[in-house]
Order: structure tokens, then sequence, then C-alpha cells
């Protein structure tokens, strides 16, 4: 029996601006997180008004949570995401901003069934946001594609949970 994955899509078009913005905080993790990727501050948001349209889309398409992390990731040949989840949070969330369809796509195993397909390949298409439960494991394999693999990522969690 498969068990169900539930991924909400919707598509934002990337502001121009938002590339440079990402690549000007550079890698400020060390890779010292899940993603082996170049990997900004968890809270870039509060650094910067680039992200005013996403949080803005997000706060209107989920009213009862509140976006707790934001950062982004980019991707050089070779860079990847181990498998893991962002327990602790409602929801998580990628939008793919600069990205081909050749790109690492993000694959939620079925980690119940190893032996079995994954539950979901997600492809990168530029513009698309992906939402999900925070406890749902995912990874992405070595990006192969010779330029980079830019993606917004983040954390929202139930305003007033108790």
């Amino acid at each position: 029996m498969r068990r169900d994955l539930n991924i909400d899509t919707w598509y934002l078009a990337p502001d121009a601006n938002i590339v440079g913005e990402v690549q000007s905080f550079g890698d400020q993790q060390n890779r010292s997180t899940n993603v082996m990727a170049d990997v900004t501050n968890w809270n870039t948001h509060q650094h910067t008004d680039a992200f005013k349209y996403l949080i803005q889309q997000l706060n209107a398409l989920y009213p009862k949570h509140s976006i707790e992390e934001l950062w982004g990731c980019t991707y050089q040949q070779g860079d990847f995401a181990k498998a893991h989840n962002h327990s602790g949070f409602d929801l998580a969330f990628i939008w793919f901003v600069d990205t081909c369809s050749h790109c690492s796509p993000l694959v939620f195993p079925n980690w119940e069934r190893p032996w079995m397909p994954p539950l979901a390949v997600i492809k990168p298409l530029q513009g698309n946001l992906h939402i999900f439960s925070g406890k749902e494991v995912h990874y992405v394999p070595p990006h192969t594609c010779p330029h980079h693999r830019m993606v917004v990522s983040g954390n929202m969690g139930l305003i007033n949970a108790v």
C-alpha cells in the first residue's frame, strides 16, 4: 500500500533581483547543514526586502501559518542535499528560482519501503513553489548541470500553535 504525500504546487515568477540577492549572501552555513551547497543564513528574509512578494503570497495562501525561517541555496556541479526533514515545523517550502528542467530534482523517498520507487520526484521548473509537511523526508541528488541550481526554501509554523 502506497502512503499519500501531499504537496501543494503554485507558480510565482521569480523577480530578476532574487538571484543576485541570494548570491550576495554567499555560503553562510559553511556546508554544515544537510545541504552540501552554498546556503544563506536561516533568517535571510529579515535582512532584505527581496523576498517580500514571496512572503506576501505565502501569507495569503496559508493564513494560519507564519514564516519562521527562509534561506537561499545555490548548488554547483556535484552539490547535493542529504535526506532530511524539517521536524518541528508544520510546513516546509521550496521555490525554484533559477533552474532548468535538467537540474537535480527534489526527491521524496519511500523510507518506509525503500525498495519501492520514491513517493515523488519533483522536476525543478523555474517559478514553481512547492509546500509540503515538515515531517516529509526529502533529498536532492548531486547536481550535474554545468550552471548553478538556485532555490529559496523555508519553514512555516502554525500561528498560535499550542
